[in-house]
């Protein structure tokens, strides 16, 4: 087992605070990897070499000219799996030493161990993320085997022969602080989402959740788009709660192989973007998306002109009027009645405004054709005004 440096550092400092005593960590060669005094670190303890040499249960050292590298204290075997991986050293004269010894060997063991089985698990999250990497993106031309994907799979918890659902979540954090987060701490944002979204789904086995980049991937075992909508609404409304960021979704459709899958996967990517870019729905399903995924393929200096032809000379406050009146009417299909009713104005009143919106455009709201494209231009400006 190799000691990892960073965590032994730790280690030293939680069992230095507990102690007050200067600490020493030897990996199996004898070098100081971790110490209280940081300019030990790096070189080598002569008297650990012996205690991995020898074997011994103990090594008490009273001269330290003895053993180059050294001072008085006491050194101590860490055991684990019957092998000394390294050497704990406490600093200090026997007497207050010793007793204090086997207390903080098994300490060390301890907090070895658990950083160890913690890495360990970080170890099988990378190999399931890469897994599922190569699942979504991987080569088709590698030469694996479907049954060698299988297996892989299955190795490592992951039955690819399930129908799935990809949902894609996309994390905006909120502003509260003017110095912009370093890498570590967006990753830890996203760290703690993952764990949420993988608490959510606990009660469920088989739904794999992993990172790409700046997104958050859940491949749901479920074609019941209402099971799934009701989980990506729990994950949503837990993780705002708990963080300091809003969630987004997008959802696929299901896919029964690898290449429908990774077409589920291309969904709900393009639907998580426009609800990041929208924010007008927490969640898109992307067989519901059709108007608004139209207006993202069309660039936008061709829709900002199209608006500008149909609107022709009014000002933006102007245009802003006429894109509330014709939302008002389109909800209402287009009866007089009920939107002057919600506008709370006369019906005289609404068929003046309609003439006049007539006048400036050249196009009437009340004919069916001329009314296409005043909706059309009302959609886009909503698109392009909602994403500002």
């Amino acid at each position: 087992m190799i000691i990892p440096r960073k965590q032994m550092q730790k280690i030293v400092e939680e069992l230095e605070g507990t102690i007050q005593k200067n600490i020493n960590i030897m990996d199996e060669t004898g070098c100081i990897i971790a110490s209280s005094d940081l300019s030990r670190i790096g070189t080598y303890h002569s008297g650990a070499q012996r205690v991995i040499r020898q074997k011994l249960d103990e090594l008490v050292i009273s001269d330290a000219d003895e053993y180059a590298g050294a001072k008085n204290g006491i050194n101590l075997p860490i055991i684990i799996e019957e092998k000394i991986v390294g050497v704990v050293g406490i600093t200090g004269e026997k007497e207050e030493v010793q007793i204090l010894g086997k207390i903080i060997q098994k300490m060390t063991k301890i907090l070895i161990m658990d950083s160890y089985q913690n890495i360990q698990k970080k170890n099988m999250e990378n190999m399931r993320n890469n897994f599922l990497f190569s699942w979504l993106f991987g080569n088709d031309d590698s030469g694996e085997s479907e049954e060698n994907l299988q297996l892989r799979g299955q190795l490592l918890g992951i039955d690819i022969d399930f129908d799935r659902v990809v949902v894609v979540f996309g994390v905006i954090e909120k502003k509260l602080h003017a110095q912009p987060k370093d890498a570590e701490d967006e990753q830890r944002l996203y760290d703690q989402v993952i764990r949420e979204i993988k608490r959510c789904l606990k009660k469920e086995a088989n739904h794999p959740v992993c990172q790409i980049g700046t997104k958050i991937i859940g491949f749901f075992h479920s074609s019941d788009q209402q099971e799934i909508l009701k989980y990506a609404q729990e994950i949503i409304y837990n993780v705002e709660k708990q963080y300091s960021c809003q969630l987004y979704a997008g959802v696929g459709a299901v896919g029964t192989n690898r290449l429908e899958i990774r077409r589920s996967y291309r969904e709900a990517d393009t639907a998580c973007n426009l609800a990041m870019r929208l924010k007008n729905k927490k969640i898109k399903v992307y067989s519901d998306v059709d108007i608004e995924l139209l207006l993202e393929n069309i660039s936008k200096q061709d829709r900002e002109l199209f608006v500008k032809r149909i609107f022709k000379d009014c000002e933006e406050e102007e245009t802003v009027r006429w894109v509330q009146l014709l939302r008002c009417y389109s909800e209402n299909n287009g009866s007089i009645t009920k939107t002057a009713e919600d506008l709370y104005i006369h019906k005289n009143t609404l068929q003046y405004r309609l003439s006049k919106l007539k006048e400036a455009t050249g196009y009437d709201p009340r004919n069916i054709v001329e009314s296409i494209p005043l909706y059309i231009a009302m959609l886009i400006y909503e698109f392009d005004h909602t994403t500002e």
